[in-house]
């Protein structure tokens, strides 16, 4: 063909746009879901704090009783006092026999005896003065002073045995005394210890479950909330978190919905 042509050629490009929406009623109720989990989600959650359970009374009382010095001190330092003692000391004098000074007098007495028999029979022989008068008297002499040696030494190492013995009994009487006041303490104080743990166990579990319980109310109107957005979706309701899909075609609505639904999910997991 020749001439001038006028509009023949290849068709212009045209582009289709198909914009798909929920019905109105529902894209309003999807948009006041949207903006009620706004709300909610800007409000501060205020979760209650921790709390511990104090130190009861029988714990604080076990803890006084387990600091408390010199428990015992006073058996300990009477037994050390008891070992200490020596056969001069004024505790001794008690043991010693109280009748000693009249056995010495009889050994006095029979050895003058014996004396005066030997110089009678010294005056009878007509050796009085002598020397064989003069041994026997020595002689009888150092028998007396033998004997009152002998009587003493006797006295003292009785008194000895006795006074040592009654130290030994004293030292352990108070060592024993001492180990039984340490043991009950010992006994005491576990035993406040067990009453207490257990009254503390019990305080902190009150205290915890006040703490879900309250953690429970403030989740409340989130739990609702997610309880109203599965229905519309139409999916199983969730106390915990909501889940996101993605479709292949969302509108405009259904995106502003499931960002205000992420932000409740990031919250109601604290």
């Amino acid at each position: 063909m020749s001439g001038g042509g006028g509009g023949g050629g290849a068709p212009a490009d045209t582009t289709n746009v198909q914009t798909i929406r929920e019905a109105p009623e529902i894209e309003a109720r999807r948009l006041g879901l949207m903006d009620e989990a706004t709300r909610v989600a800007r409000q501060p959650l205020n979760l209650p704090a921790f709390q511990t359970a104090g130190l009861t009374q029988e714990q604080q009382a076990a803890g006084a009783l387990a600091g408390q010095t010199g428990v015992g001190i006073s058996s300990i330092t009477g037994a050390q006092t008891a070992a200490a003692l020596d056969p001069s000391s004024q505790q001794f004098q008690q043991y010693l026999n109280p009748y000693q000074q009249y056995i010495i007098d009889e050994i006095n007495r029979q050895a003058q005896m014996r004396q005066q028999q030997t110089a009678q029979k010294a005056i009878q022989a007509g050796a009085f003065g002598g020397g064989r008068e003069g041994v026997q008297l020595a002689e009888q002499e150092r028998a007396r002073l033998s004997q009152i040696g002998q009587s003493q030494y006797d006295a003292f190492t009785g008194a000895l045995d006795a006074f040592q013995r009654g130290q030994q009994l004293k030292a352990q009487t108070g060592l024993s005394a001492a180990d039984a006041l340490m043991r009950q303490r010992a006994q005491d104080i576990q035993a406040l210890n067990t009453t207490g743990a257990t009254a503390q166990a019990t305080e902190q579990a009150r205290l915890d479950a006040l703490r879900q319980t309250q953690e429970r109310a403030i989740q409340d109107p989130y739990t609702r909330l997610s309880f109203v957005s599965d229905i519309q979706r139409g999916v199983p309701s969730s106390q915990q978190a909501v889940t996101q899909t993605a479709a292949p075609t969302t509108s405009p609505a259904a995106q502003a919905l499931g960002t205000g639904l992420g932000a409740y999910a990031a919250f109601a997991g604290k």
